[in-house]
């Protein structure tokens, strides 16, 4: 009888080392292929999801550098109908065919707030429609997110 418990103690020790040990090597290969981003994207919001036609709303996008020592040159690549524009102030942002794009060097441990301006029309004989923001966020050139937002423009 007292072997018997012995080794159920025994099994129990396994299971647990095991348990341990699996969550340890999870851990650490989910870091290890899943790293996290040095650069956070903390706000991307519109300021209002309605507008009437050929007014002004914008997204808010606010970025957090996590690297302690470099700069990062941040790529946003904004899409959407061709009827909607996007500005930095009142002037276009630059384009590459329908992609909107802003660029920001954000330095090291820095936050940054942006506001993009846009300015969505509708097509004649259309009193209200729902267009689609896509807005693809990029660091040094490799893509870490992306954000869909729904404007609802309507005619006032």
């Amino acid at each position: 009888m007292m072997r018997s418990s012995s080794n159920f103690g025994n099994l129990v020790g396994i299971l647990i080392f095991a348990v341990i040990f699996t969550v340890i090597v999870s851990t650490f290969l989910n870091a290890l292929f899943n790293p996290r981003s040095i650069v956070e994207v903390t706000d991307c919001t519109l300021t209002s999801d309605t507008v009437n036609s050929g007014e002004l709303t914008s997204i808010t996008i606010t970025l957090k550098s996590d690297d302690e020592e470099n700069a990062h040159v941040v790529r946003i690549e904004f899409s959407s109908h061709e009827l909607v524009r996007f500005l930095l102030g009142s002037v276009d942002l630059p384009r590459k065919d329908s992609i909107y794009y802003y660029e920001e060097t954000l330095n090291p441990k820095a936050t940054h707030t942006q506001f993009i301006n846009i300015r969505p029309t509708l097509a004649p004989g259309i009193s209200e429609l729902e267009y689609r923001i896509t807005a693809i966020f990029f660091i040094d050139g490799e893509q870490f997110y992306n954000k869909n937002l729904d404007l609802t423009v309507q005619l006032p």
